[in-house]
């Protein structure tokens, strides 16, 4: 069989190369580049990269930084006839070169430690916020124990969108006991963490994580946004956020006098 023209012939080669590096990509999210397989010119317009690259900016919600070319996080240095692609900034601090951290008191570690990676793709995705998967899915994926597959050799976990983590990057995360389904028995046994917001009534926004903690800093313990309004309340931690949901059946600290703690660990 002949080939009428050379583009037969490249077609496959491109494939090789171009797919595999594409799957990589979205897999090593630690890799802050290496050698390119095509030797490229330091000045390579963002249109030459799409030639191969062209699925990562496919997505609902594109991020802004695409707009700007590539060589805004990525740089391209020649050497001795071998093209090396490099990150600009190490991974766990290119997202601060535009992005400023926040001042809470209190921050998400993976957030904190520079490894916004984990959950939002830098490039673009389906979900708002450039998060690999859903929000809900994205805090279950690390805090439901279920979802994390663990290789005890390797000292990793691997989330379920494919990104993985070391035992220390995961040092200090807290896991949730919940139901079969995932759905509730956070903070207390029975308490939804997904669903329809009962308390409410239909017309309120169902409930997720988000609901009552913040993605990445709040001013209080466990990212919650508001803490007990009334210094009397010892006893509940978190009954100001409670109390927007539930405010119809809580008494007020005054009304109910003062508190004490009675553990049966103490005795």
């Amino acid at each position: 069989m002949r080939y009428k023209g050379s583009w037969y012939v490249l077609l496959p080669v491109v494939a090789l190369v171009c797919w595999p590096l594409e799957a990589l990509a979205q897999m090593d999210v630690w890799s802050s580049g290496g050698a390119h397989p095509v030797t490229l010119k330091p000045n390579a317009e963002s249109s030459m990269c799409s030639e191969c690259h062209s699925s990562i900016s496919k997505g609902k919600y594109v991020h802004s930084a695409m707009t700007m070319g590539c060589t805004t996080c990525h740089q391209v240095k020649n050497a001795k006839g071998v093209t090396q692609v490099n990150l600009v900034a190490p991974v766990t601090q290119l997202c601060l070169t535009c992005h400023s951290i926040a001042l809470d008191k209190v921050l998400h570690r993976p957030y904190k430690l520079g490894d916004c990676i984990v959950c939002h793709s830098p490039h673009a995705s389906d979900f708002p916020a450039h998060t690999w998967v859903s929000q809900q899915d994205t805090c279950l994926g690390c805090h439901a124990r279920a979802r994390l597959k663990v290789n005890a050799r390797k000292k990793t976990v691997r989330v379920p969108w494919g990104v993985t983590l070391t035992f220390n990057q995961m040092q200090g995360w807290m896991y949730l006991n919940l139901n079969a389904t995932l759905t509730a028995n956070h903070p207390i046994e029975g308490h939804p963490v997904s669903g329809p917001n009962t308390a409410l009534g239909p017309k309120a926004p169902p409930i997720t994580c988000l609901s009552c903690h913040r993605p990445h800093g709040a001013n209080h313990a466990n990212l919650l946004p508001k803490m007990p309004p009334d210094p009397g309340m010892s006893l509940c931690k978190t009954c100001g956020l409670c109390l927007d949901c539930h405010g119809g059946y809580i008494p007020s600290a005054s009304a109910a006098g003062p508190q004490t703690s009675t553990s049966a660990w103490s005795r």
